[in-house]
C-alpha cells in the first residue's frame, strides 16, 4: 500500500513533467520551423541575386561587342542615385619590374545620375583592345529585407588586354544597393546605388616567364608527362564506391630537386598511375632547356597512387633521397644510391628497410615535410594524413576531426624511422593537405604548421624535448577555411618567418550568413550527431566562443597572410592584395624577378559547373 501512494503521489509530477516537455520540445519545433522558412527565403533570394549577376556579366560583353553601354543600363533602376560617388578612374601605383599596378580611386564628390553611369561605363569598354573573361560574384550580402531589398559587396574580374597591347586583369569590389521591382513572386532586382569599394588593375607584357603548354613546346624541351588519375579513385571508369566523391579529382604534385648533383633542378611528377623523374639537362645555345625522362633509368618505374614526392638527404651520405605519399597506399621511400658504374644515378626501395612496410603505412598520406626537429643532425619526417573517402566524409564541414592522425617519424641516423607521433604531441586528427616545417619563433628548433581542409590550421611549437605544443589560437592563425596550403617565409626581411594560408575564396560565401550557420545548428540538434559529436561543437566553442556564428564568412574568405610579430604571435595582413586568389591549392614563397623580396606563387582552380558557377 506504501508503495502504491508513493507511485501515485510520484505520477502526477512525472505527467506535469512530461507534458511540460512537450510543450517545450513543441515549441522548440515549432521556432525551428520558422526559422527554416525565413532561410528558405534568404535561400532563395540570393539564388535570384546570383542569376542577376550573370545576365549583368552577359549584358557587359554584349555592350562590349556592340561598343555601347545600353545593355548595361538596364540593370540600373530609372530611380539610380549615388550621391557624392565621384568618378571612377584608374590611377597608376606602382611598377614591379615589367608589371605595373594601378589603384581605382573615386574622384571627386560628384552626384550620379543613369546617364553619368552610362556614360562612364562606356569609357571603361572604349580603353579595352579585347575580353577574355568576365565574373561577377557575390562577396558578402551585407543587408537583406527579404523579397524586397539588398545590399552587397560584389566581386568583378575582368581579364582581357588594353589598347596598348598591355594583358591586365581588373579586379574590383562594390557594393551595391538593388531593389526588387518584380514583387515577391517574381525578382527583378534593379541597382539603386553603388559605391566603390576597392579595385585594382594589374598589367604586363606576358613575358616575365616563357611557358611552354602545348604538347608540342612540351614535346620540344623532353617533356611528354601527362597527369592521370588514381584507379581506384576514377568514379566514372572504375566504379569506384567513394562515400566522398571529391576525393576522386585529387593526388598528383610536382617537386623540384637535384637528385644526381649537377647543379641544375631536376623535375619530379607524383601521378595516380606512373610517377616521373626527369633530368634537367640545361639550356642549349639559344637559351631552350632540356630535359630527359629518366624514370626507367633511376629505378623509378612503378610508383603509383602518389600525392607527393619529396626530397632529402636522410642519411647524409651527399645525396638526396625520395619519399612519396600514397592515398591509402603504403609510403614508399627510395635511397639514393649515387652513381653507378656506368655513372649513372640509380635509387633502391628502401621502404620496408626504414621502417614503411605495407601493414603500418597504408594510410590515407597525402603530404609530408623533413624537419631535424630534435638537432641531431639527421633530418626527421612529418606525414599530412587526410580522411578515408571510400568510408566516410568529413563529419563537421567547417572543424572536421575525423580524419587520419598526422604522423611523425624520428630518424635513426638513416637506418629507419621510428614513429614518435603519441610521444611528441603531434598526431592531429583533421583532414590534413598541407604540412611545412620551420623556426617560426627563432629559438633553433623547427616547428610544424598543418593546413587541414574542412577546419583550421595547426602550429605546433617544439618544445625542444621531443614533445610539441599546439598553439594556433594563441599565436593567432587559427584561420578556419578549406586549408589547401601552407608556405612559410619572410616577406618583409625582418628576421622571422611569416606565414601564408591558401583556401577557398568560395563565391557562395554570402551563403555562410549567421542565418545559414544557425540552420545548420538547428539541422544538427534534430539527429543523433548533437550527440556523437558534441565534443567538437565544444571544442570549437571553446576556440571561438560567440565568434563561431561567424564561421560561414570565415571559412570561404580566401587565402590568408600572416606577419609574425617576432613575439611568438602572427598579425593577418588583410590589405595584402594576395587573398582572393580564388579555389586555392598548394603555395609557396620565391623571388621570381631576384629583387631580394619574397613573391607567392599559388596552384589555382577548381571544377566549375555551367555558367561557371562552383560546385
Amino acid at each position: 500500500m506504501a508503495r502504491q501512494r508513493i507511485l501515485k503521489g510520484l505520477l502526477k509530477p512525472i505527467a506535469i513533467a512530461a507534458v511540460s516537455l512537450g510543450v517545450v520540445i513543441a515549441v522548440a519545433l515549432f521556432v525551428m520551423a520558422r526559422k527554416d522558412k525565413e532561410h528558405d527565403r534568404f535561400f532563395n533570394a540570393g539564388k535570384s541575386v546570383n542569376q542577376f549577376l550573370s545576365d549583368y556579366r552577359h549584358a557587359l560583353e554584349e555592350s562590349f561587342r556592340k561598343k555601347d553601354a545600353g545593355e548595361v543600363a538596364r540593370f540600373y533602376s530609372e530611380r539610380y542615385s549615388s550621391p557624392k560617388r565621384g568618378q571612377w578612374i584608374l590611377k597608376p601605383e606602382r611598377e614591379e619590374g615589367d608589371v605595373f599596378c594601378f589603384v581605382m580611386k573615386a574622384v571627386g564628390e560628384k552626384d550620379y545620375a543613369k546617364s553619368d553611369l552610362e556614360n562612364e561605363v562606356n569609357n571603361y569598354l572604349n580603353g579595352l583592345a579585347s575580353v577574355e573573361d568576365i565574373k561577377f560574384k557575390i562577396d558578402m550580402i551585407e543587408k537583406i529585407e527579404l523579397e524586397r531589398s539588398a545590399q552587397l559587396t560584389v566581386k568583378f574580374i575582368l581579364d582581357g588586354t588594353d589598347r596598348q597591347g598591355g594583358i591586365f586583369q581588373d579586379r574590383n569590389f562594390y557594393r551595391w544597393r538593388l531593389v526588387n521591382e518584380g514583387g515577391a513572386v517574381t525578382y527583378d532586382w534593379k541597382i539603386v546605388k553603388d559605391e566603390l569599394v576597392e579595385g585594382i588593375r594589374v598589367v604586363g607584357d606576358g613575358r616575365d616567364f616563357r611557358v611552354f603548354e602545348s604538347k608540342k613546346e612540351l614535346a620540344a624541351i623532353g617533356i611528354d608527362y601527362k597527369h592521370e588519375r588514381d584507379p581506384k579513385l576514377n568514379i566514372k571508369d572504375k566504379g569506384s564506391r567513394l562515400k566522398f566523391g571529391i576525393m576522386e579529382h585529387a593526388a598528383g604534385g610536382v617537386s623540384a630537386t637535384d637528385y644526381n648533383n649537377d647543379g641544375r633542378p631536376d623535375v619530379f611528377f607524383a601521378d595516380g598511375k606512373s610517377s616521373r623523374l626527369y633530368r634537367n639537362d640545361g639550356v642549349d645555345a639559344s637559351g631552350q632547356p632540356h630535359f630527359t625522362d629518366v624514370t626507367h633509368e633511376t629505378g623509378l618505374d612503378g610508383i603509383d597512387q602518389a600525392s607527393a614526392g619529396i626530397f632529402a638527404d636522410v642519411d647524409n651520405d651527399g645525396y638526396v633521397d625520395l619519399l612519396v605519399t600514397r592515398y591509402l597506399a603504403s609510403i614508399k621511400f627510395y635511397h639514393n644510391d649515387g652513381a653507378n658504374a656506368k655513372d649513372k644515378v640509380t635509387f633502391s626501395d628502401w621502404s620496408e628497410k626504414m621502417g614503411f612496410d605495407p601493414a603500418r603505412t597504408t594510410v590515407p598520406s597525402v603530404s609530408a615535410c623533413f624537419l631535424d626537429y630534435d638537432r641531431d643532425g639527421y633530418v626527421d619526417l612529418y606525414v599530412g594524413l587526410y580522411g578515408d573517402a571510400f568510408k566516410g566524409v568529413p563529419r563537421i564541414p567547417f572543424y572536421a576531426q575525423n580524419g587520419g592522425a598526422n604522423r611523425l617519424y624520428h630518424n635513426n641516423e638513416g637506418r629507419g624511422f621510428t614513429d614518435v607521433t603519441e610521444k611528441s604531441g603531434t598526431g592531429d586528427t583533421g583532414w590534413s593537405l598541407s604540412v611545412v616545417a620551420g623556426d617560426y619563433n627563432n629559438d633553433g628548433y623547427p616547428d610544424i604548421v598543418v593546413a587541414n581542409d574542412f577546419g583550421r590550421k595547426n602550429l605546433y611549437k617544439n618544445n625542444h624535448d621531443g614533445t610539441f605544443t599546439e598553439v594556433a589560437k594563441e599565436a593567432g592563425v587559427l584561420d578556419f577555411s578549406g586549408g589547401m596550403g601552407v608556405a612559410l617565409g619572410d616577406f618583409d626581411d625582418d628576421g622571422y618567418l611569416d606565414l601564408y594560408n591558401s583556401n577557398i575564396n568560395s563565391n557562395q560565401r554570402w551563403f555562410g550568413e549567421d542565418i545559414t550557420v544557425s540552420r545548420y545548428i538547428r539541422n544538427v540538434v534534430r539527429t543523433k550527431y548533437v550527440v556523437t559529436d558534441f565534443g567538437e561543437y565544444w571544442d570549437l566553442y571553446r576556440l571561438l566562443g560567440p565568434r563561431w556564428v561567424e564561421l560561414g564568412k570565415m571559412i570561404g574568405e580566401g587565402n590568408r597572410l600572416f606577419r609574425n610579430n617576432g613575439d611568438g604571435t602572427f598579425k593577418q595582413v588583410k590589405d595584402c592584395r594576395a587573398t582572393r586568389a580564388g579555389w586555392s591549392w598548394s603555395a609557396a614563397f620565391f623571388d621570381y624577378d631576384n629583387d631580394t623580396k619574397l613573391d607567392i606563387y599559388v596552384a589555382n582552380g577548381w571544377i566549375s559547373n555551367a555558367p561557371n558557377t562552383d560546385l
